[in-house]
């Protein structure tokens, strides 16, 4: 293991330092590229809701949390309640088959999380919708991406 090496009691076995380890440069790189890539997908969430109403629709909820998973943007249209994902990626093809079926399972399960917390939520219909970003600014928006309600 990358680091120094931390003796026992003086026995003279040698354990990791884990915390000399995380101060190397891959795990301060790590951490760089989690923060980059945080502050994109909520600039790319931000436009998506900027995007939304300008379209004519309310939104409701942004990073919606429940024990179940997150849920980007609720929004409301009319008869419609759309529960949003946000993907930025390199390019729209990477996005695009970054909704995974484990994510789509667990986006599902928040939503029906959110509708028994919110039970004045009533719609005629409900769908998924998935914006994609990518690196030079395009952005797609597919529709109801999952299909279980």
């Amino acid at each position: 293991m990358v680091g120094k090496m931390l003796t026992q009691n003086g026995l003279g076995y040698k354990i990791p330092n884990k915390v000399a380890a995380k101060q190397g440069p891959a795990f301060l790189q790590k951490q760089r590229n989690g923060s980059v890539a945080y502050t994109q997908g909520v600039a790319a969430e931000q436009q998506a809701c900027n995007w939304l109403e300008q379209d004519g629709w309310t939104v409701l909820l942004r990073r919606a949390r429940t024990h179940r998973g997150e849920i980007d943007i609720v929004a409301s249209k009319a008869v419609v309640l759309c529960f949003v994902e946000v993907k930025k990626r390199r390019s729209i093809e990477e996005a695009l088959v970054s909704l995974q079926p484990a994510q789509q399972r667990r986006l599902f399960r928040a939503a029906e999380c959110l509708l028994q917390k919110h039970p004045y939520w009533q719609y005629e219909e409900m769908r998924f919708d998935l914006f994609v970003f990518d690196d030079a600014g395009r952005m797609e928006r597919l529709e109801d991406v999952i299909r279980q309600m």
